[in-house]
């Protein structure tokens, strides 16, 4: 099993957070793997037998499981919650075996991953993503049994051509890279890797400037490539319940204010008539990953409220 060991990315990251959210080497998650269709996906557990309630973290294209952890998972566990992040195919320590990877195939692993939890042992349920894995959560969660919310950094709806020209690396360039790439996957090169940094915004995927170029370094998170098909599919993947019926469970915002990648207006245009309750938090003075200290301090207390008010 790759553990993050390994991984140095994460350990000179943690030296950049605040002092109250640096993790301590006596309070590291637990490593785990779990076999999905082959593949050994990776898992950062912090297990609390008696928590009522699981909270399950999904990253984005520029960041990891671990990372999630960092900032948000082990605060959370300190808290009293069962938490739980996963890397994704290509991404973390996740080891991955099977040929085609899909946008499709993060969302059903995900959901897969919740449904099977929840089932072994029935806490209640929470997800939470991370810029791109925010979107991620809501698409999973049309096909998770029992869930009692979300709470994503932002709600970006892929197809949109809008969000897409906003947050890609050459927006402007959108309308003919889409049916390239189209033209491309039906010749046989949907496999074809791509540097995910080379086509996204991820010069703004932290205001530390010290900490972006760790990330940008980090074949774990920001550095990960992808296939053609899968970011081909992340541009236009259909959302399997649209928002003005999905009404399976609360959804919480938490937006970073000072995030130049995802702005506030990108996620409220995406959830627009959303039939669920809907509530925005900001993050004062955050970057998109945020490492801020009033931020992060928000992040957890208005997560905590959240959760708890799902319980009255």
């Amino acid at each position: 099993m790759k553990t993050y060991n390994s991984n140095h990315a994460w350990k000179e990251l943690n030296e950049l957070l605040p002092e109250k959210f640096k993790m301590k080497a006596d309070n590291l998650p637990v490593e785990e793997v779990w076999t999905w269709n082959g593949n050994q996906i990776h898992l950062d557990r912090y297990p609390n037998p008696d928590a009522e309630y699981r909270i399950f973290l999904h990253h984005g294209v520029g960041t990891n499981g671990r990372q999630l952890n960092m900032i948000f998972g082990h605060k959370m566990a300190e808290l009293g919650y069962d938490v739980v992040a996963m890397d994704n195919l290509g991404y973390g320590m996740t080891e991955v075996n099977q040929k085609d990877i899909t946008y499709d195939s993060w969302v059903h692993c995900f959901a897969d991953f919740v449904n099977m939890e929840t089932k072994r042992d029935p806490k209640k349920a929470v997800l939470y993503g991370l810029s791109a894995g925010g979107m991620i959560c809501y698409n999973a969660a049309c096909f998770i049994d029992n869930l009692s919310g979300i709470i994503g950094m932002c709600f970006l709806k892929n197809d949109d051509k809008v969000v897409g020209k906003r947050t890609a690396k050459y927006g402007s360039t959108n309308w003919i890279a889409f049916p390239i790439m189209n033209f491309f996957n039906s010749l046989g090169f949907k496999r074809l890797k791509i540097p995910m940094k080379a086509v996204s915004k991820m010069n703004y995927l932290t205001n530390n400037d010290r900490a972006l170029k760790i990330f940008l370094n980090d074949p774990a998170s920001a550095k990960a490539d992808v296939q053609m098909q899968f970011l081909y599919e992340y541009m236009s993947y259909k959302l399997p319940i649209p928002v003005n019926e999905f009404d399976k469970c609360p959804i919480l915002l938490t937006q970073p204010m000072e995030d130049k990648w995802t702005p506030l207006e990108l996620s409220e245009r995406s959830m627009k008539g959303i039939k669920a309750p809907f509530t925005i938090k900001h993050l004062d003075g955050a970057g998109h990953y945020p490492m801020e200290e009033k931020g992060l301090e928000q992040l957890i207390e208005y997560s905590d409220s959240f959760i708890r008010s799902l319980a009255k």
